[in-house]
C-alpha cells in the first residue's frame, strides 16, 4: 500500500512537514478508490462475505465476482435438516486463472445439499493484493492520482482543467475487467 512518506515525495513535501497528513491520507483513500472503481477489481486487502441461496448441483464451480481473491477463509451453510454446517477450506478447491475466480468441491466430491432458503451458503474470503504484494504498477497509477488530486483540488478552478492523467489509465489497464456481453 501506498505511505505517507511516499506520497510527500510525489508531492515535494519535506518528510517532516506534517500539516496536510490526514488531508494526504484522504487522497490515498480516495485514489484508492477510484483505482478500484475504474479496475473494478479489489485492490486493497480486504475481507468479503457472500451469500448463495444454495449451492450449484454436483460439483459445478461457484463464480466469485470479486478478484482477485487470496483465499477462502470460511464456507458455511444450511444442511437440508436446518444444522449450520461448516466445510474446511483446505478441501476447495480455488481456480484464480480466470477474470473471476471460481470455486469448487475437492476432485471427485460434490456439493451437500441445502435447505431451501435464501441465503443458505455464506463464503467468507480475503480479496485484493497483499499488503505487500501490491504490484508496481498500481503504486506508480496511485501516485500519480494522488499528486493529481493534490495540485487540483478544487472541480472548477480558473485555469485549464485538467483530467486524470493518462498514465494513470495506462498503468491500470492490465488489471481491468471489461464486462462482456
Amino acid at each position: 500500500m501506498v505511505t505517507l512518506e511516499q506520497v510527500k515525495f510525489q508531492v515535494r513535501l519535506e518528510q517532516d512537514e506534517n500539516e496536510e497528513d490526514t488531508f494526504l491520507d484522504g487522497l490515498i483513500r480516495a485514489a484508492y478508490k477510484w483505482a478500484e472503481r475504474h479496475t473494478q477489481s479489489r485492490i486493497l486487502p480486504a475481507e468479503v462475505t457472500v451469500t448463495l441461496d444454495g449451492f450449484p448441483s454436483g460439483s459445478t464451480q461457484i463464480e466469485l465476482h470479486h478478484t482477485p481473491v487470496r483465499s477462502i477463509t470460511s464456507l458455511e451453510y444450511i444442511d437440508t435438516d436446518g444444522a449450520e454446517q461448516s466445510i474446511d477450506e483446505e478441501t476447495l478447491r480455488l481456480d484464480t486463472r480466470g477474470v473471476f475466480p471460481l470455486l469448487a468441491p475437492q476432485w471427485g466430491t460434490q456439493w451437500p445439499d441445502t435447505i431451501a432458503e435464501p441465503e443458505s451458503v455464506t463464503i467468507t474470503m480475503e480479496v485484493g493484493f497483499a499488503e505487500d504484494g501490491e504490484p508496481d504498477d498500481i503504486t506508480l497509477a496511485i501516485l500519480l492520482l494522488v499528486g493529481h488530486f493534490y495540485n487540483n483540488r478544487e472541480g472548477v478552478t480558473n485555469t485549464t482543467a485538467t483530467v486524470v492523467p493518462l498514465g494513470v489509465y495506462d498503468l491500470l489497464s492490465d488489471y481491468v475487467i471489461t464486462p462482456a456481453g
